[in-house]
């Protein structure tokens, strides 16, 4: 598919339990899946990372720039043998390949297809969100002893897309031309979301995900200010196409106690949404940050209150303050459950608390503003 641009990634497990005759089977799918791109320095560049205990560069993306020499370089690929590291693996790719000096380019569609035929021995969750949070697409093969499970906590949303497991290697064949139909439908949507304009996240400029807006409710703002975080919410939610099966929206304010405006699935479409954020009522407290983004956790992001599995999920707090209870663990738990916070901080918020309770990288998910 010719018109496809992007950096693509394989990450292969060489581990011992692979052995050396089923390395071929990988040998081809990586093959055929790198074939089904136009290379070229400023088409589609491919990279092959080997890893088992620890964890090399076959080759980098700027490696390339012919089909046949990169196809002959998979065909070649050396067979490693050793333990199985995932988490180690995963986290190589962010520091050593997705990386300008390495050849990964800023406007492409990014994708890691991570092959695997067993459980990690590390963990490997924390890893594989930092990956997708640089906004690199996940797609996932596990073969005979891999974790489905684990497959989940590597792979981008939905992962029914994303995520392919295979009892042997002699039956890759049987799901490889879905694959490649999906990794370029994803480099399709990314290319989409790039060419508009959005910041390429894994979840192609938002067409579908349930977002929570965190209000800072407390007395250090004041009536007039609440006013124009009322309006900044109503610019922000009108830039979302809003629906029971794209955006679903939902509004809680905190001070000492968090307080839901209204549910994921109480509003069904745009009018009613801005109609309910012209109205909320400004309560007025202390500001229990972390209280509410527990709450936010087991209250909002629920199945009985509109919230979707396999659905990106976000959450944008805004606050003009210091918290005055403690944040960090409510905020890994949220992010733990793959919630993408962003923090807007006005006045006196405080930088250091902001990054601590947003996602990485801070420059696209923290934002400080002097006045409101």
């Amino acid at each position: 598919i010719d018109r496809l641009l992007s950096d693509l990634v394989f990450l292969v497990d060489g581990s011992w339990s692979v052995g050396r005759e089923n390395f071929k089977h990988i040998r081809s799918f990586i093959g055929s899946l790198a074939g089904a791109f136009d290379i070229g320095e400023d088409k589609t560049r491919v990279a092959v990372v080997q890893y088992s205990t620890d964890t090399r560069t076959e080759f980098p993306l700027n490696r390339y720039t012919r089909r046949g020499d990169l196809l002959q370089a998979i065909n070649s690929l050396p067979y490693k043998g050793g333990n199985t590291m995932t988490g180690d693996a995963i986290d190589y790719l962010i520091k050593n390949i997705f990386t300008e000096a390495a050849g990964s380019r800023k406007a492409f569609p990014k994708v890691a297809m991570i092959i695997t035929d067993g459980k990690s021995q590390d963990p490997v969750e924390e890893h594989a969100r930092r990956l997708r949070n640089i906004g690199v697409e996940i797609f996932v093969l596990g073969i005979k002893g891999a974790d489905e499970d684990e497959l989940r906590e590597i792979a981008s949303t939905p992962h029914a897309k994303h995520v392919y497991n295979v009892p042997n290697f002699d039956l890759i064949q049987e799901v490889q031309k879905r694959i490649i139909t999906e990794v370029c439908s994803g480099v399709d949507d990314q290319l989409t979301s790039l060419v508009s304009g959005e910041e390429s996240k894994s979840h192609h400029g938002f067409e579908v995900a349930d977002v929570v807006l965190l209000v800072d409710g407390s007395y250090s703002i004041g009536l007039q200010n609440f006013a124009k975080v009322r309006e900044f919410l109503e610019v922000l939610v009108k830039s979302f196409d809003i629906g029971p099966d794209k955006i679903q929206i939902s509004l809680v304010q905190y001070s000492r106690d968090p307080h839901t405006e209204f549910y994921l699935n109480t509003h069904h479409d745009i009018n009613a949404v801005v109609k309910a954020v012209r109205n909320f009522p400004y309560r007025g407290g202390s500001t229990n940050t972390g209280k509410a983004m527990t709450y936010v956790r087991e209250k909002i992001f629920v199945p009985t209150r509109g919230a979707r599995q396999n659905v990106p999920r976000v959450m944008v707090l805004i606050t003009d303050g210091k918290s005055s209870d403690s944040f960090r663990v409510a905020a890994t738990k949220l992010r733990n459950i793959d919630v993408e916070i962003f923090a807007v901080g006005v006045k006196d918020a405080v930088r250091s608390e902001l990054e601590a309770i947003a996602n990485e990288p801070a420059d696209t998910h923290v934002y400080e503003v002097e006045d409101f």
